[in-house]
């Protein structure tokens, strides 16, 4: 490198501004969206090697998530495999699950402790459109209090499936929305958007096993999708729900890295 040159910027800094890149962009918007929901559940938000670590305080994997923009290599990937397996001041550590997201392929993370979940793909659809029709006999609103909540949750659970883990209250009312869809007045689907870095984050999307195949998951989707119908949305896509998005317009972009510890 020559004398007085700056470093190579890598497009994950940072300084980097949303607008640099849609994968940049999801990544803080989703960061953002589990540092929000540690925070009101009355977990722990921290930074560590390049890791945005959320603590949920949550049984469900999802919920207890480590996110990075940039690459992420074995000892980066300790701070995962230990989050609070040692006792911190004044809480029990109860050694919950986690999740690590990373656009990025990464080395083998199983020296640090954790195990490979899979490769999802990040999609993204652009802004705008109208989504279609409800099918017959389907609803789908907005949560807009805690009971509706502890409701949206019991779906959830059953349809992902994962624990039980209601959202805190507090996330009313804010960038989380929460979407459930009733069928002839059951609740039968859930589907979560998060609104920020000029993205809409789509997340927690579900159905119960015995209403899948009828558009369901779909329509619920949709509201989710059109949160914020003029900025783009973007998700990872379970294989499941692969075909579904595509049909709705999302676009495959590449395949982001999932790691977890149990």
């Amino acid at each position: 490198m020559s004398a007085g040159l700056a470093p190579p910027t890598t497009g994950w800094e940072d300084t980097t501004p949303d607008t640099d890149s849609l994968t940049l962009a999801a990544v803080r918007a989703m960061a953002d969206r589990a540092a929000a929901w540690a925070a009101a559940a009355g977990g722990t938000v921290r930074r560590v090697d390049g890791l945005v670590l959320a603590d949920a305080l949550s049984p469900c994997v999802f919920l207890n998530a480590a996110l990075s923009a940039g690459p992420v290599d074995v000892e980066a990937a300790r701070a995962v495999a230990t989050a609070n397996t040692v006792d911190e001041p004044g809480r029990v550590g109860t050694g919950r699950p986690w999740l690590l997201v990373t656009p990025y392929p990464t080395p083998d993370l199983r020296p640090a402790g954790l195990r490979l979940m899979g490769h999802p793909h990040f999609m993204v659809r652009p802004a705008g459109g109208a989504a279609p029709a409800l099918p017959p006999g389907v609803t789908v609103t907005e949560v807009d209090d805690p009971d509706g909540l502890a409701e949206w949750a019991t779906v959830l659970a059953a349809g992902f499936p994962a624990p039980a883990s209601p959202p805190p209250a507090a996330l009313l009312g804010g960038p989380a929305r929460f979407w459930l869809a009733r069928t002839d007045g059951r609740p039968v689907a859930t589907a979560l958007s998060w609104t920020g870095h000029g993205v809409v984050d789509v997340e927690c999307v579900s159905a119960l096993p015995q209403y899948r195949g009828r558009g369901i998951g779909a329509a619920v989707t949709w509201a989710a999708t059109l949160a914020e119908p003029a900025l783009p949305a973007v998700l990872i896509s379970s294989d499941d729900g692969h075909g579904v998005y595509r049909r709705m317009g999302y676009l495959p972009v590449s395949r982001w890295t999932l790691w977890h510890r149990p």
